[in-house]
């Protein structure tokens, strides 16, 4: 377990600094209005709850894989119950930068899930064979 970990922190490292990089480009070409000051935020804040996600879904299941499936659904409802909170906490104090913050706040969400969905589906895959 402890190595599958270490290749993710190292694949999300990776994958957090493209997506810094990307962002930051965009926040320079893109107007102000579309672009949220809160990114780096949210690129961290995904990036750490993804890590904890992540090490507790590899813990939960060692040694049981059945326990995957719930495992992950849980993992799942509490992270859309937790993204919903943070928008709308932030949208109720910061009405001014509520769109920008919701489009990069969902753009990120799209990167880091599809990311999450490929490492689980290796991982899976892995624990098959």
């Amino acid at each position: 377990m402890q190595q599958s970990f270490t290749i993710f922190l190292k694949k999300i490292s990776l994958f957090t600094i493209i997506i810094a990089l990307l962002q930051y480009v965009g926040s320079t070409q893109l107007e102000a209005k579309w672009v949220s000051e809160a990114w780096p935020f949210v690129i961290l804040f995904f990036l750490s709850f993804t890590i904890i996600m992540h090490r507790y879904l590899l813990k939960s299941t060692q040694g049981n894989p059945k326990k995957f499936v719930y495992s992950f659904l849980m993992i799942t409802t509490v992270k859309i119950l937790l993204y919903l909170g943070v928008i709308l906490v932030y949208v109720l104090l910061n009405r001014a930068d509520a769109v920008a913050f919701i489009i990069v706040f969902f753009v990120n969400y799209f990167l880091f899930t599809s990311f999450e969905l490929t490492t689980v589906m290796k991982l899976i895959k892995k624990t098959k064979s």
